[in-house]
């Protein structure tokens, strides 16, 4: 499931990213910065990251990138050391350590650890709903991976499977595994069914969808 968590967290540091757009024009202007950036974020979501001064998010933005550096060196434990530090400090970027930490919890196989993580973030209350779904979809994910029988973010996705729901993809993918994993092929074939025929869905989704459908009609 990592391949998801990865298209996930590049939307919302495409969001992030401008702040650093912003400062590179402030100091170069001149040069053009013509950096396109995915709105996927929610009316209202950025509001409080914005309050800070732009050289703490410059700040807090090196700092991040310096943690996803120790990552890509795939030296896991100083990389958490790092993002604990940035989750430290609050704002945008210490919501997104917050993500990322759960994230490398669960591609080390502390899968209770990971849980637990996005359990927090999913009923942190000072957090978009945007974000909260975003940690019961990720949490379901590593759930659906885990061994053990108490799902709780995963019957937290069915409240998901919304039409008006930014995440209703993701859901229905969510949900569909699920119900494959519990041997209801024919369950799960309608929620993919509902992803591939949806004109609305990402193609990634929609792709992975087709996929399904074709393995479980054989």
């Amino acid at each position: 499931m990592a391949d998801e968590s990865d298209v996930l967290f590049k939307e919302i540091e495409e969001d992030l990213r401008q702040d650093r757009a912003n400062l590179f024009w402030t100091d170069y202007g001149k040069y053009i910065v013509g950096a396109a950036v995915a709105v996927v974020v929610a009316v209202g979501s950025f509001q409080g990251w914005k309050s800070y001064d732009l050289k703490t998010r410059q700040a807090a933005g090196e700092k991040f990138a310096a943690a996803q550096v120790l990552v890509e060196e795939q030296k896991a434990d100083d990389a958490l050391k790092a993002f604990a530090e940035i989750s430290k400090d609050g704002g945008g970027y210490g919501v997104l350590a917050r993500f990322k930490t759960a994230a490398l919890h669960g591609n080390n196989g502390d899968l209770a650890s990971a849980i637990g993580l996005y359990m927090e973030l999913a009923d942190d209350s000072s957090l978009a709903t945007y974000y909260k779904d975003m940690a019961v979809i990720l949490g379901a994910l590593v759930e659906l991976d885990s061994d053990g029988t108490d799902r709780k973010l995963l019957d937290r996705v069915v409240g998901l499977n919304d039409g008006n729901n930014f995440w209703r993809h993701s859901a229905r993918e969510v949900l569909g595994l699920n119900a494959l994993q519990d041997g209801k092929s024919s369950e799960a074939a309608e929620f993919f069914k509902a992803i591939a025929e949806d004109a609305t869905a990402p193609q990634t989704i929609k792709a992975r969808a087709s996929e399904m459908l074709l393995i479980i009609n054989g």
